[in-house]
Formats: structure tokens, sequence, C-alpha cells
């Protein structure tokens, strides 16, 4: 950012005085903490709606991921099943051939 010397700050008081006029002063302060309150509002106010798309983002990525792996089970498991019912059948075929022996 920038600073400010008391040199810099001299001027400026002593050109609001001369602008503005002694009575006025407290209303330009006002005026001026009004404008600089309003500004840090929208600052948090566009902080925290950046956050929430940023977690917007997040919970789609970690939706995405559990879907994925969700895909994958289920691939698994039909899987598993087919190999299951082969074995099966090849088994009972087993059984049937000592039964008929």
């Amino acid at each position: 950012m920038f600073s400010l010397g008391w040199m810099e700050i001299s001027i400026i008081l002593i050109i609001t005085v001369i602008l503005v006029g002694p009575k006025e002063i407290p209303t330009v302060i006002k005026t001026i903490k009004s404008i600089t309150s309003g500004i840090k509002k929208m600052s948090k106010e566009f902080s925290s709606t950046v956050d929430e798309l940023t977690h917007l983002d997040e919970v789609k990525d970690i939706k995405k991921e559990i879907l994925d792996t969700k895909e994958s089970i289920v691939k698994e498991g039909k899987d598993l099943d087919e190999f299951i019912d082969k074995n099966n059948k090849e088994i009972l075929k087993e059984n049937e051939k000592i039964k008929n022996e």
C-alpha cells in the first residue's frame, strides 16, 4: 500500500480546513468514515462470496470422487458376482459328475 508521513498528513489537514472550513470538518470525517465502512463491508461480502464459491467447487469435487468410487465398487461387485456364479456352476457340475459315477 502507501504510507503517509507527518508532512503529508499535515498538508492534507491544512487543505481540508481551507476547503471545507473548521465547522464542517466533523461532518466530512463522518462521511469519510461511513464511506470506508461501506467499502470494508463490501470487501467482506466479496470475500465471503468467493469463499462460498470455493467451498462449492470443493463439494463438487468431493461428490465426483464419491460417485467415481461408487461406480468402481459396483463394477467390482458385478465382477465378484460373475466369478461366484461361474464357480458355483462348476461346483454343481462336479457334484453331478460325482453323483453319476
